[in-house]
């Protein structure tokens, strides 16, 4: 490489105390060194807090070689001890498929159908499609490789159905294909060749078996190597063997079986293959009508996957080193940091809280480390790309500019594939080169997600001390649930919890119910349906349906996830609004200047709300500043609403109209708009504002929600000495008093 360039990720991200993390870094120089840092504010802006990492001694600084480590991407199937001996010695084998391409002439590289090629023994057979999109088939020799170049060239976006049928002695070589039209238009075009094979043919070959690609590779390389997936779906692969007229069949697979697992089954012999690289599964096939759109209850139409050359699951790259976490380490964000003597990186990564911990702190910081998959290595900045925002004049941050030399880490599920279409999955088993304490977010010019997320970290090191709260994650919480949770008073979100399964709404909902304090500090909160494995807990799957803010939109038929079955899109199209939690839901975005909010009469004549007003300066507008865009309410924002399930106790403490409100550049979200679609814009649609709410719950709870992302940049503002800061610190004060005189009233009771 022509510049130094270190990065790398720990494995897993997230950790016990005492557990040992796996480093993988890649570094272009010989050397590196590492040291272990605790995260506090990472941000240089002007008025921000000073940068305050904690370097963490017991774990020393080391020395370590340095090498380059690149990934291969592109997902396909892989078949082990498939054939069995005596390939060679059958009449013929037949190969027959469904295939619908999606990027024929424009991949830039080959693209692999199927393949059991060993280049080195000149044995086996592949079909693929050169960058022009025409059909290639190969076929070892006794004198090396035999090409064959068919007449065929497939369309984009079109079924066709292949069959390969390859005489073993004299070595004829036979092609037929059927396509399917793609609309009432289209005619059925037929296809059939014959070719003489210059020699015998030989098959029998003991490498695996692959489908959309010719490669079993699948671990780091040092440089960049060419992917040679397919960009498309495949369906109904059957291979077939005749000798003496009788046809046996080797492989038959039905793509529809064990969806959501990495496993794909033939039906023939019992034989199993692997996914690698999660390609899309759960997606329509040749065969699909429409009469049926959710996959656990067809009967037929879902037996395809669609794989893609820029799938990317786990980067496998080389253990660097490993970490020894003491035993006695807080909870919390933490960092190695890697210097080569040039470059540097923060490689981040989490510390659960110990289970067997004597003293349980009354509150807990949850990190959205789904919001962080869903996000990682966006890349909406390159206006080369099908999916983009225009990036004119915005600065690209040292990140970003290595994500475009980098193809190999992966894209977000705010990107679309090659292909054009959309994301599925995201996986944490990679560089994430967004998730830095120093990231700046191109489209604000300022931190976002995680490097904004460590200013509440900041915040409440001062508020309640080290030993005062600890920090979950979104990941704990889908898998331990509300026991998790009970554990604590008050729970505090960050700026951008996006990204709930439906077992942390659950976890969130009896959380409140058994009287806990929630502080939903941030905005576009608990948005999308996701769905966690916990046996491959470093993926998550979103399905962006038919509603909601999004970059594209998968097609029908492809809207149910295909982890668990359950249908994608909002939770708010599934019935969970977030207003019902947390009594604010997301109603509009806007990348121009942020808006103040304007405190309530109502919430200045209210008993407990009013409380929450001590020590400020004014109270008129509030939040009229902040780091990122200018003041409190920015980036996208949430409103109340009853219609939408706010609680009917709910009080509105503040309101950005009553503060002038935001401009133009902020729109309604599409979900928000019915007939006629006008009045959309900031000054024109009461239903563009981000409101400040609270209320009470039955046994003692309470909730306090204020609808922006940017809260934590006005938060952290001047060093958190400023009005928004003030009423953050007030709240959480409150919270904890009336949760310590629940537990007085409860001991009470019980004492009694």
């Amino acid at each position: 490489m022509e510049s130094s360039e270190i990065i790398g990720y720990v494995d897993p991200l997230i950790s016990f105390p005492g557990d040992k993390p796996a480093v993988k870094v890649s570094c272009t120089h010989s050397t590196f060194t590492s040291k272990v840092f605790r995260l506090r504010a990472g941000s240089s802006l002007p008025n921000a807090p000073a940068i305050s990492h904690q370097s963490i001694d017991a774990i020393p600084q080391q020395t370590h070689q340095g090498t380059s480590q690149f990934s291969h991407i592109g997902s396909f199937a892989r078949i082990e001890s498939w054939s069995g001996p005596g390939l060679d010695v059958v009449q013929s084998i037949s190969i027959s498929l469904w295939c619908q391409p999606t990027l024929p002439s424009e991949s830039k590289h080959e693209q692999f159908l199927f393949s059991s090629i060993d280049v080195g023994q000149s044995v086996g057979f592949e079909c693929l499609l050169d960058e022009d999109g025409c059909l290639h088939l190969r076929v070892g020799g006794p004198s090396g490789i035999q090409k064959i170049r068919l007449s065929t060239t497939l369309i984009k976006n079109q079924w066709c159905h292949l069959q390969f049928t390859i005489e073993i002695d004299p070595g004829i070589v036979s092609f037929k294909g059927q396509s399917k039209p793609r609309d009432v238009g289209e005619q059925i075009a037929y296809f059939e060749e014959k070719h003489r094979l210059a020699h015998k043919a030989h098959l029998t070959s003991d490498i695996p078996f692959t489908i959309a690609s010719n490669s079993c590779k699948h671990g780091p390389s040092p440089q960049f190597q060419t992917p040679c997936s397919f960009n498309g779906k495949i369906d109904g692969l059957k291979v077939e063997t005749t000798s003496n007229g009788t046809v046996h069949t080797l492989l038959d697979f039905d793509f529809s079986l064990d969806i959501p697992t990495d496993r794909i089954q033939d039906s023939s012999n019992g034989l199993y293959g692997k996914l690698i690289n999660s390609p899309s599964r759960a997606v329509t096939g040749y065969n699909w009508d429409a009469s049926q759109s959710d996959w656990t209850r067809a009967s037929y139409g879902y037996g395809a996957i669609h794989f893609h050359d820029d799938d990317l699951d786990d980067a496998m790259w080389d253990t660097s080193f490993r970490l020894e976490l003491p035993r006695d380490l807080r909870s919390g964000c933490y960092a190695v940091f890697v210097d080569d003597g040039k470059t540097t990186d923060w490689i981040p990564f989490f510390v659960k809280p110990d289970p067997k911990q004597s003293q349980v702190p009354p509150v807990a910081l949850i990190i959205p480390t789904f919001t962080y998959a869903a996000y990682a290595n966006e890349h909406l900045f390159d206006e080369s790309r099908t999916v983009h925002f225009l990036a004119e004049g915005r600065d690209i941050d040292k990140y970003s500019k290595i994500m475009m030399k980098r193809p190999d880490l992966g894209i977000s599920l705010y990107d679309s594939h090659n292909d054009g279409s959309g994301t599925c999955y995201s996986t944490v088993k990679r560089a994430i080169l967004n998730m830095r304490p120093d990231y700046c977010m191109w489209l604000f010019n300022g931190p976002r997600e995680f490097a904004a997320d460590l200013w509440f970290v900041d915040f409440l090191e001062r508020e309640v001390g080290e030993r005062g709260y600890d920090v979950i994650t979104d990941h704990q919480i889908s898998e331990c649930g509300a026991e998790l949770l009970k554990r604590y008073k008050v729970l505090l979100s960050c700026s951008h919890p996006e990204y709930p399964t439906f077992a942390m709404l659950d976890s969130y909902s009896a959380f409140l119910h058994e009287g806990g304090h929630f502080m939903y500090l941030g905005g576009n909160g608990y948005y999308w349906v996701t769905t966690h494995d916990p046996a491959r807990p470093h993926r998550i799957e979103v399905r962006r349906a038919e509603a909601g803010c999004r970059t594209f939109g998968l097609p029908p038929g492809n809207w149910h996830h295909s982890l668990t079955g359950e249908p994608g899109g909002l939770w708010r199209s599934r019935g969970r609004p977030p207003n019902c939690l947390f009594g604010l839901g997301s109603c509009a975005m806007g990348v121009g200047k942020g808006a103040g909010y304007g405190i309530t009469p109502e919430a200045r004549s209210h008993s407990r709300v009013s409380g929450f007003f001590r020590g400020l300066q004014t109270e008129e507008v509030i939040g009229d500043f902040g780091l990122v865009q200018g003041a409190a309410s920015g980036d996208e924002i949430d409103r109340l609403d009853y219609t939408l399930g706010t609680p009917r106790n709910a009080v509105m403490v503040a309101t950005t109209k009553l503060a002038g409100g935001h401009s133009d550049e902020y729109m309604l979200f599409n979900e928000e708009t019915l007939f006629p679609m006008v009045d959309t814009t900031g000054t024109t649609s009461d239903k563009v504002r981000s409101d400040i709410v609270f209320f009470e719950t039955p046994r003692g709870g309470a909730v306090f929600s204020v609808g922006s992302i940017n809260w934590v940049g006005a938060l952290a503002w001047n060093t958190f000495d400023n009005d928004i800061a003030t009423i953050t610190r007030n709240v959480l004060q409150d919270f904890l008093a009336h949760a310590d005189d629940a537990d007085r009233r409860c001991s009470g009771q019980v004492a009694g």
